[in-house]
């Protein structure tokens, strides 16, 4: 009985302490796991840090709180990421044929490999690596990718080639299997199958129908959109030629016979002239005369395709004229100006008078161009008929 007894309390102290072992053991997982990425777990029981890149683990650190002992790698060796390693890794060689360094060894870098023109890298394996020579494209072939790095040139056939053996493509002399563009030809090569005539004019009216139908649409819209721009083109004309005429209509022009002239020289048309009763010859008194009235006189006598001819003739510029014609786009506007630049010229008389010599010389000047009629219409409407004054 005593010894039963003995043996449940043994068996009792056994599963207790079993159960603390495990309880610590499960405390120092948790603690291990609030490890840091820069430390790590130490086996007396703690979190340390870890040795910057370049520098490997001398000496763990003794206790909670304090730092590991690192000393720096020897040259020739590296370590390129934060590590608790005892020993630096070795940097590589670049001593394989036809290889050069790219880029040097360093305390926190392998020492980088490549290779010279006309070769490339190929990896072998996870340490091993050769360099190749490139591949040359044969011929009838070209490069579609050069060789650099790791990667080796390709080749294909050239255009209107097929490839005959491995590197090597000769250009196609008929139609066969391997040269498809040969075998194109504009000829059907199954006369069955060519297109009836039915199916080409069914096509063609396919083809022709919408073109018809865009060519309609565009022609009304056209139309549509011409006759309100033309309207519109010339009322503006109208108003431009409105306020021109508008600006000269208030512009005189006074037509004074000349002192030493009797009154037989000028008569208008129902004008009368006022006459002394004494034995001094009588003086006209001619009415004023609008500018515009002459001016539109003879703009309606005078051809237009013999205008320029005239005012040239009168002594009118030539930088005159083509200023008159680029500012009136109206043509009877421009004839207007380029007389209103005539008569400006001329006036003796003081302001909007035009003397009698200058009326005289313009028939003249029509007379000399053979222009009679137009001469004789002025000459009767401005004039006295049985004038002294000859051409």
């Amino acid at each position: 009985m005593r010894k039963c007894k003995l043996c449940a309390y043994v068996l009792l102290v056994l599963i207790s302490q079993s159960n603390t072992i495990a309880y610590f053991a499960r405390g120092q997982e948790t603690v291990k796991n609030d490890c840091s990425d820069s430390e790590y777990w130490n086996e007396k029981g703690f979190c340390c840090n870890k040795c910057h890149p370049g520098f490997k683990l001398k000496a763990s650190c003794p206790g909670l709180n304090m730092r590991s002992e690192c000393e720096i790698c020897e040259d020739g060796t590296y370590l390129d990421s934060s590590n608790y390693h005892e020993n630096c890794f070795r940097c590589k060689e670049c001593k394989k044929p036809h290889s050069k360094e790219i880029s040097p060894c360093t305390r926190i870098s392998d020492r980088v490999c490549g290779c010279e023109s006309g070769y490339y890298y190929k990896k072998l394996d996870a340490l091993t690596w050769v360099c190749k020579e490139c591949k040359k494209c044969g011929p009838g072939q070209h490069t579609i990718v050069q060789c650099s790095g790791d990667q080796n040139a390709q080749c294909e056939c050239k255009e209107n080639h097929y490839q005959v053996g491995k590197n090597i493509c000769e250009p196609c002399a008929k139609c066969q299997e391997e040269c498809p563009d040969v075998c194109k030809t504009t000829t059907p090569r199954n006369p069955v199958k060519s297109t009836s005539p039915i199916n080409s004019s069914g096509t063609l009216q396919q083809i022709l129908v919408p073109v018809c139908a865009c060519i309609t649409v565009l022609a009304l819209g056209v139309l549509v959109l011409y006759e309100p721009i033309r309207l519109w083109k010339k009322k503006r004309q109208a108003l431009s030629s409105e306020k021109s005429l508008t600006a000269l209509e208030d512009e005189k022009l006074i037509i004074r016979v000349e002192p030493n002239r009797i009154c037989e020289s000028v008569s208008f048309a129902n004008q009368p002239c006022k006459t002394e009763q004494s034995g001094k010859l009588p003086d006209c008194v001619p009415r004023e005369i609008k500018i515009h009235e002459f001016f539109y006189f003879v703009l309606d006598e005078v051809p237009i395709g013999r205008f320029k001819e005239l005012v040239r003739r009168l002594g009118v510029s030539e930088q005159n004229i083509d200023r008159a014609e680029q500012d009136h786009r109206n043509c009877k506007d421009a004839h207007y100006q380029m007389l209103k630049v005539w008569s400006d010229s001329g006036r003796g008389g003081g302001s909007n008078v035009l003397p009698f010599h200058r009326i005289q010389m313009f028939v003249c000047t029509l007379r000399d161009m053979c222009l009679v009629n137009c001469a004789d219409n002025i000459e009767n409407m401005f004039l006295s008929q049985d004038t002294s004054a000859s051409c």
